[in-house]
């Protein structure tokens, strides 16, 4: 029960010191605004998160993250806002709202919020909460500071939310990050209520907030480790106080303050999720559209840069990529491949969806392939249209859409969640302020969206809501035996026991890396893992290894500098894969010495593996083979060479390779096209070459679900791996290597 009630206080201080924050800002900055009581916490809420955001991003970049700093700077803002008299309500009053309005909005939406409740303070178990979204701020955390992590793209990401969730998360542990998500949601919510209220239509605004809240996808996202439903709370409330800031408009000019918040939270945006950042462009848009002037654009800008540019600028200096993990095509560097990023953006483009035209359903109904869904009654949408015949219904439909845009790179359930809010209002908006039938939708849609109801129509597997898990929420299981019904758990323990610390271990799959202070490499996270899984796979995948011998002779020729170029444009799956570059003079190998400079385009950081005389190494472009990739050597002297050979694999059959040398005047010229090939079997010792070249690389552990690829020939003979099998927990095994 002690972690139940530390779960409590760790949320609870940090959703109070959000609101604290946040009513000190406006008491303090925004003075004399005119705003509506109902609307005060919201906006106070996402606006302090976004100042705490920054707090807790300068303690890790200056190496001071230590947690009585963090929950002391809390409480001191609690206290403050208090006795100040910022915290008390405050604010202009509403017409009071209708009964039967109170009755619906309490007895849906707190059955609603009940069952979120107990599922936000279960034990977190959620595949990417449980795994980077708390693993990477528990590694911060213990750390005090941001650590150099290049072995997952997620520790690039921008981590807006995740910061606030790390003081929570330093009291109540796990379960205290999902109550505060939770907030989140509450806090949407009652923004899109008191924004009805605001144009006058309570109705409108409350049918609007509860077809968001009670969304399934929204329920689930909510209620766990993630940061969608905070994110669009963000970016609600850029529209918000847009909204607001254009409503001032007296003597001519509106009050340009109310552009602080907008251009704060328009940064925030882009820190608490990449996609999210299209709000900016409305925002940014809106306000040279309402003023035609450039000053309040540049306040928009420079105060959406305060809180966005501290993660490009952490990103350019940390991982040479403003934009990382995205972007590599352009910022080349060692931490991403580009292929990887390519492959990435495919699949996240498609989840296994062939035909783009029933998406709709999918993402409504089913929930199967694209991870949740939205509630049939999304299916009125088109309703919206009619909302055009107001100007608020314009701007809605303008920023969801624009909200909506980044949908595309990632058509995955929950990114459409940051443009639902704003879908959400045009519904009822486009049917007026009708009681009878808004209260008839909100009724259907809290039917179909109850958790036993959903079943009924969606995917067996759809992400959802299952149950109201009370007992795991106030503790009366225990913890532990809870957790292990999930097979990742129990695996992340398993390594917390048997692998010694500061060890890294290698994965094909994920586990929920928070459940253990191990670093676990997981192949497709990063460009050293994926060397690492290449190396592995090296060991038995015959297309990968060194079989194919490609020799060019030539007249003899004397320079310092020769290159392999690569000059055909392969398909898709096809990149420049070489094992081994070797120099010949008179049949006689040109021995390899250190002063010879190496150099290699694409991917100049792995070059040395063509040099290396391992089997079980390969240099790649880990981009698809086009002309202009090369390999070059300089000997540093002249040197006579009459023959190249290029040892590679057989994976990578529309390859064409030449040898060039340099001019009189510098440019490159082909001294050999045609190429004789012979091939040869691969090593008997491959597999044991393979976890050798691994331990070489610090790797002395892996990991295997018994499902994961190459798991199999592993499993049947160890030895021949030079593997020994550690343990073994929820259908994988933990190998060691003998070296």
């Amino acid at each position: 029960m002690k972690q139940a009630l530390a779960a409590l206080l760790g949320a609870g201080i940090t959703c109070a010191a959000c609101y604290a924050v946040g009513v000190l800002f406006i008491q303090r900055l925004l003075s004399g605004v005119q705003l509506r009581r109902i609307e005060r916490f919201p906006l106070a809420f996402t606006l302090g998160a976004a100042c705490i955001h920054l707090f807790v991003f300068t303690t890790l970049a200056i190496r001071a993250a230590y947690w009585p700093l963090l929950i002391g700077f809390e409480v001191a803002a609690i206290v403050w806002a208090i006795r100040s008299g910022a915290w008390a309500p405050q604010g202009l009053e509403s017409n009071k709202l209708s009964r039967s309005l109170r009755v619906l909005i309490a007895l849906v939406g707190g059955a609603f919020f009940t069952v979120y409740f107990f599922n936000a303070w279960e034990p977190e178990h959620s595949p990417d909460g449980a795994a980077y979204h708390l693993g990477l701020i528990a590694r911060e955390l213990h750390a005090h500071r941001f650590e150099y992590i290049t072995s997952t793209i997620y520790a690039m990401l921008s981590q807006g939310v995740e910061l606030v969730y790390l003081p929570a998360f330093a009291i109540g542990r796990h379960s205290a990050v999902p109550l505060v998500h939770l907030c989140f949601a509450v806090s949407l919510a009652l923004a899109m209520f008191a924004y009805g209220r605001r144009r006058g239509k309570p109705w409108v605004g409350a049918a609007a907030a509860l077809l968001t809240f009670l969304s399934p996808v929204v329920g689930r996202d909510a209620s766990i480790a993630y940061n969608d439903v905070a994110t669009a709370a963000i970016v609600f409330s850029v529209f918000y106080w847009l909204e607001i800031w254009d409503a001032s408009y007296q003597g001519e000019q509106r009050d340009w303050r109310l552009l602080i918040p907008v251009g704060l939270l328009s940064g925030y945006s882009y820190a608490a999720k990449y996609t999210a950042f299209s709000i900016a462009i409305y925002a940014i848009g809106f306000v040279l559209w309402r003023t035609r002037r450039l000053k309040p654009v540049l306040l928009v800008t420079g105060c959406a840069i305060i809180m966005a540019g501290p993660w490009v600028a952490r990103n350019w200096i940390v991982y040479q990529n403003p934009v990382a993990p995205l972007g590599n095509w352009l910022f080349h560097n060692p931490n991403v491949h580009v292929r990887f990023e390519q492959e990435y953006s495919e699949y996240l483009q498609r989840y296994g969806v062939e035909n783009k035209w029933n998406l709709a359903k999918e993402d409504l109904i089913r929930g199967d392939k694209t991870q949740g869904l939205l509630g049939p009654i999304f299916f009125l949408l088109p309703l919206g249209l009619f909302a055009l015949r107001y100007p608020t219904g314009r701007r809605l439909w303008l920023a969801g859409l624009i909200a909506f845009l980044p949908y595309f790179g990632n058509i995955g359930t929950r990114f459409l969640i940051p443009s639902l809010p704003f879908f959400s209002l045009l519904i009822p908006l486009a049917i007026g302020e009708v009681p009878i039938v808004l209260a008839g939708l909100i009724v259907l849609h809290a039917g179909l969206s109850w958790y036993p109801v959903i079943p009924r129509y969606a995917a067996p597997n759809a992400w959802r809501i299952y149950n109201i898990p009370y007992r795991a929420a106030l503790r009366l299981t225990d913890p532990d035996e809870y957790l292990s019904q999930d097979a990742g758990y129990r695996v992340a323990r398993m390594l917390e026991r048997f692998v010694p610390e500061h060890e890294q271990v290698l994965a094909v799959s994920g586990f929920p890396d928070s459940y253990t202070s191990r670093e676990i490499l997981v192949g497709f996270q990063s460009a050293r893992n994926e060397l690492l899984t290449d190396i592995l796979y090296m060991g038995w995948i015959g297309g990968n290894q060194d079989i194919l011998n490609r020799s060019f002779k030539f007249p003899e020729q004397t320079n310092r500098r020769f290159r392999v170029a690569q000059i055909a444009r392969a398909t898709t799956i096809d990149q420049w894969n070489v094992h081994e570059l070797r120099f010949f003079d008179k049949g006689v190998e040109i021995a390899r010495k250190p002063q010879w400079r190496l150099r290699a385009w694409p991917n100049p950081w792995d070059v040395q593996l063509a040099f290396d005389n391992s089997p079980a190494t390969r240099w790649r472009s880990w981009e698809t083979a086009s002309p202009g990739m090369y390999i070059e050597v300089d000997f540093g002297q002249d040197q006579a060479v009459d023959e190249v050979r290029v040892e590679t694999s057989g994976d990578s059959p529309t390859v064409r390779m030449q040898v060039e040398m340099p001019g009189p005047s510098g440019e490159w010229k082909m001294i050999a096209e045609r190429v004789h090939d012979t091939s040869s079997p691969p090593p008997a010792s491959a597999r044991r070459m393979a976890t050798f070249e691994l331990a070489a690389r610090g790797i002395h552990y892996l990991v295997l679900y018994d499902t994961d690829f190459s798991a199999k020939d592993i499993l049947e003979d160890p030895e021949a791996w030079g593997l020994k099998v550690v343990a073994e927990e929820g259908g994988a095994k933990l190998y060691r290597t003998i070296w």
